[in-house]
């Protein structure tokens, strides 16, 4: 019996139940839109801001890189992302700073937030709990409070989606709450499609990890909302997989990683390609992806090419995130891994908290 369709063996390998958390994304999506709605917005003071920045490390740092996808080309000012402990000098008083760490103790994201109220900026808090509530509460600002329990890069719904929400409501953006609505509906279809008692032969999710195997990942995105679910793709699998992963996006791929294919074919045999395929893309893009997998294909040992599917960005990126997600789980059950354990990250925790 394949492994992924081995029901015990997934119970075995997976006790956290990280799978099961993928195949129930659509109740945490739900669940968010109900945060976004209901949370307290009246201590934001000012709906007139010089730019927007989004603070946040790791799963919670994609929070920003989604939002900007999504908001950069519908809104006049300014959005920048940090992922660091610095805040950069043109973020002042007149910005607005939305700072997101699901533990509430990332370090750096701490920092940045402490600085930006140091500022005067109008800020912003989405959080389980620890220093982040802490610094939201005494400075009495408004606080996003999501669920406890996950692994950040498992919370992503409970950090992006009320982010989202609460922009609007506070008039930065438009959102139509019935693409969203949509959108939650699609990823419930799509779980009845890739859940673990779908077998290998009609489980795409699956057949993907399957394809995938013990190659390393190499994924390419396209400029704009493609772009961050190409780097999440990238992250799942490092993260869930525990597997190298490397991503990158049309068209600035085409001026630079598109020549350095020409060498090393001995060690890239051992690499699989992953292109995501929008049939909506313009002409001029889809004709550098055709090109270049003609230029490269012989660098790989296969070309997976995704269909990316939805009407709206929303949807395309909710679609294409959550299939990477539950894929890079299979990935790691059929390498014999326990997808939720960041072992590394927590040496490396350690060796800071000796610091001061």
């Amino acid at each position: 019996m394949n492994i992924l369709d081995d029901l015990e063996k997934i119970k075995a390998l997976d006790p956290e139940d990280m799978l099961g958390i993928e195949e129930n994304f659509y109740n945490q999506l739900s669940q968010a839109k109900i945060i976004g709605e209901k949370t307290d917005i009246s201590k934001i003071r000012s709906r007139d801001f010089a730019g927007l920045a989004f603070l946040g490390m790791g799963g919670s740092g994609f929070t920003g890189d989604i939002l900007k996808s999504l908001v950069k080309y519908d809104i006049s000012i300014p959005v920048e992302t940090v992922k660091g402990y610095k805040l950069p000098a043109f973020i002042n008083k007149n910005w607005l700073v939305i700072a997101v760490s699901y533990s509430g103790g990332t370090e750096e994201t701490v920092a940045a937030a402490s600085e930006a109220i140091k500022r005067g900026c109008e800020v912003i808090f989405s959080t389980s709990g620890g220093k982040m509530e802490k610094l939201a509460r005494e400075n009495d600002k408004c606080l996003v409070k999501v669920p406890q329990g996950y692994q950040p890069r498992a919370a992503s719904g409970y950090l992006f989606l009320p982010l989202y929400i609460l922009l609007a409501r506070i008039e930065l953006i438009d959102v139509d709450m019935k693409i969203i609505d949509k959108a939650i509906l699609n990823i419930k279809g799509k779980s009845e499609l890739y859940n673990r008692n779908v077998s290998s032969e009609n489980n795409f999710a699956k057949k993907l990890a399957i394809e995938i195997g013990t190659n390393l990942p190499v994924v390419y995105g396209v400029e704009g909302i493609m772009s961050p679910v190409a780097f999440r793709w990238k992250c799942e699998i490092n993260e869930n997989s525990k597997c190298p992963a490397f991503w990158n996006e049309f068209p600035e791929l085409n001026h630079n990683e598109t020549v350095g294919w020409e060498r090393l074919k001995e060690i890239t045999k051992n690499f699989v390609l992953i292109i995501f395929n929008d049939k909506s893309q313009s002409q001029r893009i889809k004709t550098r992806i055709e090109t270049t997998v003609g230029l490269v294909k012989d660098n790989f040992n296969k070309i997976i090419e995704i269909e990316v599917e939805g009407g709206s960005d929303f949807e395309k990126a909710m679609n294409t995130m959550y299939l990477g997600g539950i894929s890079s789980v299979y990935l790691a059950l059929l390498n014999n891994i326990n997808p939720t354990p960041v072992e590394k990250i927590g040496v490396l925790k350690s060796e800071l908290a000796k610091i001061n």
